[in-house]
């Protein structure tokens, strides 16, 4: 007789709702993003209830999240969905490669040092630039 492991409870995808006070319509998306070709049409989305400002990320059916976008009112200025930053309703597209450089005192060198960060900047159509970290 073989022992088996038993199985945790994998979180099931839910519909995009506020569980404090239950509304769907009243949502801010932030984020979409693909779990992988392995798990079929299964999403993570992330949202705030505008009503009671309550934060939720959950799995979700990308069909239920795709009725939900027809439906929602608000989104964040950007949004991230999957790989892609969105503004405007459009992906942003990578506008070069550049490199950050911050300056700090350090009160045990005694001077200021630096420290570089590579970061993308991306560009939206209508001139909107955000930088993101590589």
């Amino acid at each position: 007789m073989s022992t088996s492991t038993p199985r945790h409870n994998l979180p099931q995808p839910r519909r995009m709702r506020c569980e404090l006070c239950g509304t769907e319509h009243q949502l801010t998306i932030h984020a979409i993003t693909a779990m992988g070709a392995a798990n079929g049409d299964l999403v993570t989305v992330a949202y705030t209830c505008n009503e009671c400002r309550r934060f939720h990320e959950h799995l979700s059916y990308a069909a239920d999240v795709a009725a939900a976008l027809r439906q929602v009112r608000w989104m964040a200025k950007v949004i991230m969905f999957g790989d892609d930053y969105i503004h405007c309703g459009f992906p942003m597209a990578e506008a070069e490669f550049e490199v950050e450089r911050l300056c700090y005192r350090s009160s045990t060198a005694g001077g200021l040092s630096t420290v570089s960060l590579p970061i993308r900047v991306l560009r939206c159509r209508c001139g909107f630039q955000l930088e993101v970290p590589e």
